[in-house]
């Protein structure tokens, strides 16, 4: 695996979890708001991790932490991504994956070979505009993503399907498309992050007008079932 980045601690990316992040370079999407430019257009200015260093790492929290979790970037596009997770296991760790949902084959397998606990899939926009936002070029991407959520839930994966809203991306009427397409493939809980302008692809998006805390609480509540919004402190701050 190509790490480029380590978390030491996280109370909130893995759910009832103490975890550490651990950040795959590269990605094959280009959503306008990634607040990981770095890690998806150059991962290679940042260090890379020796897997000596993050074993000897994970050794010394054996006991401390509970789980890691596999992010990026895009984790599931890294050819060595069963190899890897064997030896954390191997550690006694549990692990959930932090993916686009791009491939669900490798979901698949890993998951088969008793290697994913959890996983947090991003659900970007409605179904036909997946290819426009993600700007990948991989034909039917929306009907890859739907496979790899669809997997997670008929294979009884505990799964945290979550999309980072922003007005000028997710009109209320998007939204709500979105909440029934969600419903279709069976998932109940959804999440709606706020949008982050730290440092994102897009840096118009910064400039434009996004929903309130307020606004976007206002919005989850009519989109019935289990829709949430999580706030920029990472906590859920509507839990329908």
């Amino acid at each position: 695996m190509d790490i480029r980045g380590l978390t030491k601690f996280s109370l909130i990316d893995f759910p009832g979890k103490l975890a550490c992040i651990l950040y795959a370079g590269g990605c094959n999407f280009r959503c306008p708001y990634c607040h990981n430019p770095h890690l998806v257009l150059n991962p290679e200015i940042q260090p890379r991790l020796s897997d000596q260093f993050i074993f000897s790492f994970l050794e010394n929290r054996r006991g401390k932490l509970e789980g890691v979790v596999l992010s990026g970037g895009e984790p599931s596009a890294h050819p060595g991504l069963v190899g890897f997770s064997e030896k954390i296991k191997a550690l006694g760790y549990l692990i959930k994956i932090d993916t686009n949902g791009s491939n669900p084959d490798a979901v698949a397998d890993a998951h088969g070979k008793g290697l994913v606990d959890a996983l947090g899939i991003d659900y970007k926009t409605t179904a036909s505009s997946y290819g426009d936002l993600t700007k990948c070029g991989i034909d039917d991407i929306a009907g890859l993503v739907r496979k790899t959520i669809s997997y997670a839930i008929s294979n009884n994966v505990s799964v945290d399907v979550r999309t980072t809203i922003h007005k000028k991306l997710h009109t209320p009427e998007v939204l709500m498309q979105m909440r029934g397409e969600l419903n279709s493939l069976g998932v109940a809980a959804w999440t709606l992050q706020q949008f982050h302008d730290a440092e994102i692809i897009d840096d118009s998006l910064s400039g434009d007008p996004t929903y309130s805390d307020a606004e976007l609480i206002g919005i989850a509540g009519g989109l019935g079932n289990h829709t949430r919004v999580r706030g920029l402190k990472g906590s859920f701050i509507f839990n329908s």
